[in-house]
């Protein structure tokens, strides 16, 4: 349920077959290599395969709980009163830390937006399902414990999951119970007791976004252009538009800590992926960017060169450095994927 794209989805392609691994399981999510779909299971630490390779989608393990997944053809119901048709679908049920499968594989996961299948783990002991372009809950045993009712579902957190109906969103507890009421055109998940909102429907340009506490009261004036989620106390937040906009950070009061200055705070999604990269204090550092102008070598995009710098939660610049391209950041990043 981000507006900076959802983390629950699982993308498309090979990166779709597994998630990571649990080293708290002691399975490991594998592949099998050359195959025409996507074929996966699970084995220990000795190698010793435990779950066979008969899945389409094998996540990491959350609570104790894995994801498996399967696809298949089946009839998708026609958008908005259209003609139903024959598409691919997807369906996942959960495996136990021992391999074993609780939950049989018999809930859709819905493709959303066209390009990720959404995929869900357990988290607080629920996990959405879905069915009939519905939303609910299950409990690990596979109960479903919160009816199929809403257009959309998040995560819970603190106790509190994200819901939509009748294109409104709220928050509901575990027992179902509306405690925010369906009064807001978009809401996030809630992060550290706070959640964004958003003063107009997804995709307005001229929409700003906010936060509210767990009762829905609005604690954060929607005044920005763009925000991420509080992580470790704090928010980067933007004014102004998508090229010319600047970064700054917030505390959970609203007060300014960095004035808007930087040019993006995060990078954005390539490829497949449908998560920015980025954004969120992590052991009291967050990382921001700069783009660099000389003249005649700038690239298409109106810079030619790129600085990082690295922020504390005061704001203080802990590092920088500067790269010729995003793919020089990247491979810094991850030189895992050079390999």
């Amino acid at each position: 349920m981000k507006k900076n794209n959802r983390k629950v989805a699982m993308i498309l392609g090979l990166c779709a077959a597994f998630g990571a691994g649990s080293a708290t399981a002691g399975l490991q999510a594998f592949e099998l290599e050359n195959t025409e779909q996507p074929q996966c299971g699970y084995k220990d630490a000795g190698e010793k395969v435990i779950v066979p390779a008969k899945y389409y989608s094998c996540g990491g393990f959350s609570e104790g709980m894995a994801r498996v997944a399967i696809m298949k053809m089946g009839m998708v119901k026609g958008y908005d009163g259209g003609e139903d048709y024959e598409d691919y679908l997807y369906w996942q049920g959960y495996i136990n830390e021992t391999g074993k499968l609780v939950i049989p594989v018999e809930h859709q996961a819905p493709m959303t937006g066209g390009y990720y299948i959404d995929f869900r783990d357990f988290q607080e002991g629920m996990v959405a399902a879905y069915k009939d372009g519905k939303y609910g809950y299950m409990n690990k045993s596979g109960k479903m414990t919160i009816p199929y009712l809403y257009q959309s579902a998040g995560d819970f957190n603190d106790g509190l999951a994200v819901v939509s109906k009748d294109d409104k969103f709220g928050a509901i507890d575990k027992t179902g119970k509306t405690v925010v009421p369906f009064k807001f055109n978009w809401l996030d998940d809630y992060s550290e007791g706070l959640a964004r909102y958003n003063t107009s429907t997804l995709g307005d340009e001229d929409s700003k976004t906010g936060f509210v506490d767990t009762t829905g009261k609005t604690v954060i004036a929607a005044k920005w252009d763009e925000a991420m989620e509080f992580s470790e106390g704090l928010s980067a937040v933007k004014i102004g538009d998508y090229r010319s906009g600047k970064w700054g950070v917030i505390d959970k009061t609203g007060k300014v800590i960095v004035s808007p200055k930087y040019d993006m705070a995060y990078i954005e999604p390539m490829g497949d992926a449908v998560d920015v990269d980025g954004g969120r204090y992590e052991n009291g550092k967050l990382d921001v960017y700069n783009l660099n102008t000389k003249g005649a070598n700038a690239y298409d995009e109106g810079y030619d060169s790129i600085t990082r710098y690295t922020l504390d939660h005061q704001g203080k610049v802990l590092s920088k450095k500067t790269y010729t391209d995003w793919s020089e950041i990247d491979q810094e990043r991850y030189p895992q994927n050079d390999q």
